[in-house]
C-alpha cells in the first residue's frame, strides 16, 4: 500500500518503546475517542465524540482496534458498549470520506481499504473477548455503528434509539460485519429485505425484528445494562465463553465437526474448579460463586 493512503489518517500502530510486548499490560491506554471505565468485573466502554453522534474517525476506529485487543487480557467478567451524548453511532465519518474524495493527495480506495482492515480488526476483537459484551443503544446506531450494535451479544435500547443500515444512502457497501451479523439475526431474507429498504428502525420496531432484546426508558438504559451485566458476571466464565464461541461458530461448521467441538469443550469444563464447586453446591442445595478457576 502506497504511503497516501496514511494521510487520510489510520497511522500503523507501533509497540511502547523499551517495553516487553509479552508482558500483561494492566493499565487502560491513552484514549481520546473513546472512554472506558472498569471495576474489575464490569467495564463499559463509551464512545464519545458526541458533536459528531459518535461518528466513527480514522482516530476511533484505531481506537476502537486497540482497546478491544487490550481488553481481551483483562479479567472483565462483563462488557457494556454506549455512545456518549443522543447517540450511539452515526456511522463512518463522512466527512472523512469527503475530504479523501476531494483532496487529490489522498488514495481514497487505498484509506478506505485500510480503515475498513482496522475497523474489522476491532470487530473480530469484540467477538474474541472471553465476556459476554452488552450494547446499549442510546440513540442513532447507523452504518458501521449498527454493525457493532450487531457484532455485540445481546442489545438493550433506549425507547429513542433507531437502528438503520444507511450505507446505501451514500451508495456504499456495507462493512464492520453487517451482511455476516445481520443475517444471523434476522434470517438471510428478512435481512436483505432490511438492506435495500433501509428503514430508520424505532426501537418497537427493532425489538418486533430481534435486533435488540429489550427497550427501555432513556433514563433507565444504562442502569439496565448494568444490572444485566452484573448478572452475566455471575454465571460460570468458561460457560459463557464457551456458549459464546459455540453458538457463534455453528453456522459455519459440519454437524459431526461441532458435535466434536462440544465434546471437547464439555470435557475441558470438568478440569475446572467452578464445575466441581458447582455440582457439589448442587448436590447439598447450597449456593456456588463462580470464580473462573
Amino acid at each position: 500500500m502506497g504511503t497516501l493512503a496514511y494521510d487520510f489518517g489510520f497511522e500503523p500502530a507501533a509497540p511502547a518503546k523499551g517495553k516487553d510486548m509479552t508482558e500483561r499490560v494492566t493499565e487502560i491506554p491513552e484514549l481520546t475517542t473513546l472512554e472506558l471505565e472498569t471495576d474489575g468485573r464490569i467495564g463499559t466502554l463509551t464512545l464519545n465524540r458526541p458533536e459528531s453522534l459518535n461518528a466513527m474517525s480514522p482516530g476511533m476506529i484505531d481506537e476502537l482496534e486497540v482497546v478491544f485487543g487490550w481488553l481481551a487480557d483483562q479479567p472483565l467478567r462483563a462488557l457494556i458498549v454506549t455512545g456518549a451524548g443522543g447517540a450511539f453511532c452515526a456511522g463512518g465519518d463522512v466527512n472523512w470520506f469527503k475530504k479523501g474524495i476531494e483532496d487529490p493527495e489522498i488514495d481514497i480506495v487505498a484509506s478506505v481499504k485500510r480503515g475498513a482492515d482496522v475497523l474489522h480488526e476491532a470487530i473480530a476483537g469484540v467477538r474474541a473477548l472471553p465476556c459476554p459484551v452488552i450494547a446499549a443503544i442510546n440513540g442513532p446506531a447507523a452504518g458501521a455503528g449498527f454493525s457493532l450494535a450487531l457484532a455485540c451479544d445481546l442489545r438493550i435500547c433506549s425507547d429513542e434509539a433507531i437502528l438503520a443500515c444507511a450505507y446505501g444512502r451514500i451508495g456504499a457497501s456495507p462493512d464492520g460485519g453487517m451482511t455476516y451479523f445481520l443475517p444471523r439475526v434476522v434470517g438471510p431474507s428478512r435481512a436483505i429485505e432490511i438492506l435495500l429498504n433501509d428503514p430508520n428502525l424505532s426501537a418497537e420496531a427493532a425489538l418486533d425484528e430481534k435486533l435488540v432484546t429489550e427497550v427501555v426508558a432513556a433514563d433507565d438504559l444504562l442502569g439496565r445494562a448494568r444490572e444485566k451485566a452484573e448478572k452475566l458476571a455471575a454465571m460460570s466464565p468458561h460457560y459463557v465463553r464457551m456458549a459464546r464461541k459455540l453458538a457463534g461458530s455453528s453456522l459455519d461448521h459440519e454437524l459431526m465437526e461441532h458435535l466434536d467441538i462440544e465434546r471437547d469443550a464439555i470435557a475441558r469444563a470438568m478440569a475446572t474448579e467452578d464445575l466441581h464447586n458447582a455440582v457439589n453446591a448442587f448436590l447439598s442445595g447450597g449456593e456456588v460463586e463462580f470464580t473462573g478457576n
